[in-house]
């Protein structure tokens, strides 16, 4: 009997996918909206704009405060540039993404036309929740240290803003591996304060080692003056795994790079929604190979595992057999005792023949009452001894249809060997097929062989 897969199932599966997605949306648009009720309380410059066509997608308070509130949506060149009609010539756009993938930060100095304001600028490709790369822009006003040439300064707060503005974890590590930066995030998410944290070795203070940590991305940076990012599990707090991700920059003076900037995200939560979207997607994926009945491989699966062996075959000129099954009188078996003992049969019979197999071989259930052994590395009489013992167990075995009463299951079998020289699978299954219904011609419960590979019309 064929079992179908109802709407409802189908209908779980797509509502399962469309939970995925929407808790992936959600939880990205809680990111962009933590970090903007960061961002608001900045003392400039703050917007997030499409890389593709330049409209802006989200701003801070001050932007709102000096630009008014109805510039959403409109190009960032005609809302920030006197005049401008087109992208501007220090646009970062074409910066901020190295073969698809974020760049490390652009930080630039630039005059406003429109106020002939100077900023000090940092631009970075972040993922919208949408899934597609847009710019993040930070503008800080430096005229009044542009124009007393107070260079160090400038650079001090610039950086003391963006560390304050940041939400995730953020420090800088010195050439002795030393935390000689961070700000409130970082010590929040290590369980320490700063004050802990600053002057320290990283590896002892964080990790409680003696030595550098294995496979360390701050490390990495300093050997080879590349950007690294990593992806790292920790126990924080106690019994309780977390999932960081690590971008490690360098920082270069005098032509050696004297410090790594480290930028950690917390991504438990999304890894979270990828192991379940993982999991999901293999359930899907099993459910698509699998009987529902049995739990055998199911018709599908089943040519894509014979025309792998088949390939196997004659890459490697091994053996391989194939043998098709069907329980004799089944219909009979329905009609008499219903089909929940017709089912319950089938199951107890698909256990058989699996338990009496090797690991390499693969078992299936064609449809109804019909079943296919695939036997790698097989004869054709070594395959015969396989069916004769899978016959005689299954004849042998007291099928249960209640406390008083049983019944008996016998089986017929056709067995072909491949030929690789001539045989595609079609005419594999077709031979094998027609040994089986001389075996169910000639009286049933027996097994049957065509050795001429080339007889594929009925006897």
């Amino acid at each position: 009997m064929v079992k179908y897969k109802s709407s409802k199932n189908i209908l779980d599966k797509k509502n399962s996918r469309d939970r995925i997605r929407r808790l992936e949306i959600e939880a990205a648009k809680e990111i962009v909206d933590e970090m903007f009720s960061i961002l608001d309380g900045i003392d400039g410059i703050v917007y997030i704009s499409d890389i593709e066509n330049y409209n802006i997608l989200r701003v801070n308070k001050y932007i709102k405060d000096h630009y008014g509130n109805d510039i959403i949506g409109k190009k960032c060149f005609e809302v920030f540039q006197d005049g401008q009609n087109k992208p501007c010539e220090f646009c970062t756009n074409n910066r901020i993404l190295i073969n698809g993938k974020p760049a490390p930060p652009v930080t630039w100095c630039f005059q406003n036309k429109k106020t002939g304001r100077w900023y000090h600028c940092i631009d970075k490709a972040i993922l919208w929740p949408d899934k597609r790369y847009v710019r993040m822009e930070i503008a800080i006003d430096i005229t009044e240290l542009k124009n007393s040439e107070l260079a160090l300064r400038e650079s001090e707060i610039f950086h003391k803003m963006i560390f304050e503005s940041i939400n995730d974890p953020f420090n800088i590590i010195d050439n002795n591996y030393r935390i000689v930066k961070a700000n409130e995030s970082y010590a929040r998410l290590r369980g320490k304060s700063i004050e802990q944290l600053i002057g320290n070795l990283c590896y002892k203070v964080l990790y409680q080692r003696n030595t550098i940590c294995d496979n360390c991305a701050v490390k990495e940076t300093f050997d080879t003056g590349k950007p690294q990012t990593k992806e790292k599990k920790i126990n924080f707090p106690p019994e309780m795994n977390i999932w960081l991700e690590i971008y490690t920059y360098p920082i270069i003076k005098g032509g050696k790079i004297s410090h790594v900037i480290e930028y950690t995200r917390d991504v438990t939560n999304r890894k979270m929604i990828e192991a379940e979207r993982d999991f999901m997607l293999d359930k899907l994926q099993h459910l698509s190979r699998t009987d529902d009945l049995t739990g055998l491989l199911n018709r599908r699966a089943l040519i894509e595992k014979l025309e792998e062996e088949i390939n196997r075959a004659k890459r490697y000129g091994s053996k391989l057999s194939l043998i098709i099954i069907d329980v004799d009188y089944f219909k009979g078996i329905n009609d008499t005792y219903g089909h929940d003992v017709g089912d319950r049969i089938l199951r107890e019979v698909s256990l058989l023949m699996r338990e009496s197999l090797r690991n390499i071989d693969v078992i299936g259930r064609y449809g109804g009452d019909e079943f296919f052994i695939i036997l790698p590395e097989t004869s054709m009489e070594a395959a015969m001894e396989i069916a004769e013992r899978i016959r005689l167990m299954v004849k042998n075995y007291p099928f249960k249809i209640n406390i008083k009463r049983e019944v008996r299951v016998t089986l017929s079998l056709g067995i072909a060997e491949y030929n690789p020289e001539s045989e595609d699978i079609e005419s594999f299954i077709k031979r094998s097929d027609n040994a089986l219904y001389v075996a169910k011609g000639e009286g049933r419960d027996r097994v049957y062989v065509i050795e001429d590979y080339r007889s594929n019309s009925m006897p």
